[in-house]
C-alpha cells in the first residue's frame, strides 16, 4: 500500500511515519508538509493509494480543499482525514468532494490507524471507470482514463495522447466518447478533450496543462465552455 501523509508538522510526520512502518500492510510513504509539493507529485505522476490529511494548516482550512483537488486529479484515492480539533471540523469534511474514507484525531492511536487502513485495503474497487481499452493490430491496449489528455481523430483511427505518450487505436471517435466517465468532452468533430487536464480557453481553443493546444470548434466551443465550469464546479 503507497501511502502519503501531508501535515504542516514535522515532529507529527516522523511520529506517524513510525507508527506506519509496524504496520504489515504499509509499503512505501511519503512525507509531505507542504501541500504544493504534494500535488505537484500527483499531478506530475505518483500514485497513492491512500492518503493521510491534516485539515488545518497553518489555522487554514487547507486540508480540506487540498483533498478537492486530489479527487479532481485522482478520484479513486481514498483520503483519511487527521485533525486535533474535533469539534471544529467534524461536519466540514463533508462539505468538499473528497473520496472519503476514514477520520483520525491526535494523537493518532496506532490501533486505529491500522483499522483505517484495513477497512480501505477492504474496500471493493470504485466503480468508476479508471481505464480505457482500445484495439490496436489485433491486440488490446489499456490506457489509464486519468492520463489522457486528448483524444485526435484521423481517418480511420483514433490517436490518445498521454502524458508523454501516444497510443494510435482503431476506433471510432464516437464510440469512445460512449464509454468515457464524465470529465470528458467533445469539443471538435475530431476532438475529445480531459476537461480536467485544461488550463484555460483562448481563441479557437483550450490549452492544456501540458502546454499542447487543443482546437475547438466554433459549433461546439460554447458548450464545451459550459461543460468544463459544470465539471469545475462539481470538483472544487
Amino acid at each position: 500500500m503507497e501511502i502519503a501523509v501531508c501535515d504542516d508538522n514535522k515532529l507529527f510526520l516522523k511520529e506517524i511515519e513510525g507508527q506506519l512502518r509496524t504496520l504489515p500492510m504499509v509499503g512505501n510513504v511519503r512525507l509531505f508538509n507542504d501541500l504544493d509539493e504534494f500535488l505537484f507529485s500527483v499531478d506530475s505522476g505518483q500514485r497513492y493509494d491512500v492518503v493521510l490529511m491534516d485539515i488545518e494548516w497553518h489555522e487554514k482550512v487547507a486540508g480540506l480543499d487540498a483533498a478537492a483537488e486530489l479527487f479532481r486529479l485522482c478520484p479513486e484515492v481514498k483520503i483519511i482525514f487527521v485533525t486535533g480539533r474535533v469539534e471544529r471540523y467534524s461536519q466540514q469534511i463533508f462539505l468538499q468532494r473528497s473520496n472519503l474514507s476514514g477520520y483520525l484525531t491526535k494523537p493518532v492511536d496506532t490501533e486505529l490507524l491500522r483499522a483505517n487502513l484495513r477497512k480501505v485495503q477492504d474496500m471493493p474497487p470504485s466503480g468508476e471507470q479508471t481505464s480505457l481499452v482500445l484495439r490496436h493490430q489485433g491486440a488490446q491496449v489499456t490506457v489509464p482514463v486519468r492520463e489522457i489528455c486528448f483524444i485526435e481523430s484521423q481517418n480511420h483511427t483514433v490517436h490518445v495522447h498521454l502524458a508523454g505518450e501516444t497510443v494510435t487505436a482503431y476506433e471510432r471517435l464516437e464510440s469512445i466518447l460512449r464509454v468515457l466517465p464524465d470529465g470528458f468532452c467533445q469539443c471538435h468533430k475530431s476532438y475529445i478533450v480531459n476537461l480536467s487536464h485544461i488550463r484555460r480557453f483562448q481563441p479557437g481553443g483550450v490549452l492544456l496543462k501540458n502546454g499542447e493546444l487543443v482546437p475547438v470548434s466554433r459549433s461546439k466551443y460554447n458548450d464545451a465552455k459550459k461543460a468544463y465550469f459544470h465539471f469545475m464546479g462539481h470538483t472544487f
